[in-house]
């Protein structure tokens, strides 16, 4: 699954699974590239059909950002956030973002 919404690319893939009373549980992996030529602040994610806990993002009211470890993303660098529940991968959108 790949989602490309210029200069940002998000690609989302299950990196584990397993089953637990039942339930089979996914480990979504996903990728979020910076692919400008500039440094992208002010990142703000909207995130549908999550139904579990995320990691390597920072909630603030309806959307995500960086984590608090991160202010911007350099050009041509990637970060990581991870998340799981059980069901097909999440609706990940970008919402807004600034280049410096």
């Amino acid at each position: 699954m790949g989602f490309t919404s210029a200069p940002i690319s998000l690609v989302q893939k299950v990196t584990a699974y397993w089953k637990s009373e039942g339930k089979t549980y996914y480990r979504y992996s996903t990728i979020l590239t910076n692919k400008s030529p500039k440094a992208l602040n002010s990142l703000k994610l909207y995130i549908n059909k999550l139904y579990g806990p995320i990691w390597g993002l920072t909630k603030s009211g309806n959307s995500y950002g960086f984590p608090s470890w991160i202010k911007s993303l350099p050009a041509g660098k990637s970060l990581e956030f991870v998340y799981i529940h059980s069901a097909s991968a999440a609706d990940v959108s970008v919402s807004g973002y600034t280049l410096a």
